[in-house]
């Protein structure tokens, strides 16, 4: 099991493990006080945003990096405005990781979104 992504052109996979990886990796590159909110998902006992913290994150995460590091992970799809928008953000970030692989796939993942047309997720 894990996460398809696919715009009809190109394919990503990935497990699910992979994508949090990747997702947590560009919310540590954006802004150290979001990546501390970010990882509040992974960390027991997963607690839900506090209204103070929901309000920082609408304040000051871009609507489409939002809208990257939120989205459902199992089903749905990105629409072209989001991928674009999408793109444009992680185009900005350097993004790091501890094992090549994951670089790797982070790589494909920015290229999918690189083509600008809809992203559907399986």
């Amino acid at each position: 099991m894990g996460i398809f992504l696919t715009n009809k052109q190109k394919d990503v996979s990935m497990g699910y493990i992979g994508f949090a990886i990747i997702r947590r990796s560009v919310a540590k590159s954006f802004d150290k006080n979001i990546s501390d909110l970010y990882e509040k998902l992974y960390t027991p006992p997963f607690e839900k945003y506090s209204y103070e913290e929901n309000r920082y994150l609408d304040e000051h995460l871009p609507k489409y990096l939002n809208k990257f590091l939120f989205h459902s992970d199992y089903d749905g799809y990105f629409g072209v405005r989001d991928v674009k928008g999408i793109y444009k953000e992680l185009s900005k970030l350097k993004s790091t990781f501890e094992r090549e692989d994951f670089y790797k796939k982070y790589e494909d993942l920015v290229e999918l979104f690189s083509q600008g047309k809809r992203i559907d997720i399986y």
